[in-house]
């Protein structure tokens, strides 16, 4: 088996899956980017530096590894499919690759080790929750350059006020600042998944805009409201039981016919504060 195949031929590629006999499983967003020019841009974007300590998680076949360890050697990459960890350990002699699912990975102990990046083609159906668990924790990484779906990304980005707006873009909002960096083409994959794909870049923010106490009440607030998100925010807050609807709102100055979308990140925090402040 060839274990240096151009992993930006679709030709070399098919070649090599064929040889391991792996049917890439759409369930596990097994879709492998091929192109040259995204790849590269990624880990530009990534900026890192030879003292860098770089998570991947679900390194595939390894075209983004390979890109990785031309700028550090500190790398370690979470692989779930026992094949591609299987091949990549083959291919990168000393590569430490966890074969594990990532959410079921402590992964603030990997960034509290000293992991300061993540550079990653993530698993749609967990990037998501991912992100969230990464962003809130304790030791979260300085940066992430991530390829997420685009719809994914749209959220991930989404302003107060924007129909994308919603519990994404605000947890990570608290943590990190987030922007789109490119989008990516079906076609830039092998196979081609059936939505288009982006290339996002979060930076981890010099100051957190909520504390580790008040974080708790704060997501609580977040995601049953906008689990209600056509519902005016008093009305959201009231279904939650909080009794006190009228004096928290008209104390923050917020109206009480506003919808979730419309409320600023500290908006949030403000709410959370104030009802913790009564408790006390």
């Amino acid at each position: 088996m060839d274990l240096n195949p151009q992993l930006t031929s679709p030709t070399e590629v098919r070649a090599l899956l064929n040889q391991l006999g792996h049917r890439p499983n759409r369930g596990l967003g097994q879709n492998y980017l091929i192109d040259a020019n995204i790849l590269d841009g990624i880990v530009q974007l990534a900026a890192l530096e030879s003292t860098d300590c770089v998570l991947e998680i679900g390194p595939g076949l390894g075209a983004l590894t390979e890109r990785i360890l031309v700028q550090t050697m500190h790398l370690r990459c979470i692989e779930k499919d026992s094949t591609m960890a299987g091949y990549l350990r083959g291919r990168f002699p000393g590569l430490e690759v966890m074969e594990a699912d990532a959410m079921d990975v402590n992964l603030n102990a990997i960034f509290a080790s000293g992991v300061n990046k993540v550079v990653a083609n993530l698993p749609y159906s967990v990037a998501s929750r991912l992100m969230v668990e990464i962003a809130e924790g304790a030791d979260g990484p300085e940066r992430m350059c991530l390829t997420i779906q685009k719809e994914v990304a749209d959220r991930l980005t989404a302003k107060p006020g924007d129909r994308a707006y919603g519990v994404l873009s605000v947890l990570t909002g608290f943590f990190y600042e987030s922007r789109l960096a490119k989008k990516v083409s079906p076609t830039c994959f092998l196979p081609p998944p059936k939505v288009w794909s982006a290339v996002v870049q979060m930076d981890r923010r010099a100051e957190v805009w909520v504390e580790a106490d008040e974080y708790p009440m704060v997501k609580r607030l977040v995601k049953h409201c906008f689990s209600q998100r056509r519902k005016q925010i008093a009305t959201s807050l009231k279904n939650l039981g909080i009794t006190v609807v009228g004096e928290l709102l008209s104390e923050l100055e917020i109206s009480p016919k506003e919808r979730p979308e419309q409320l600023k990140p500290l908006h949030w925090v403000a709410m959370a504060r104030w009802l913790q402040s009564r408790e006390a």
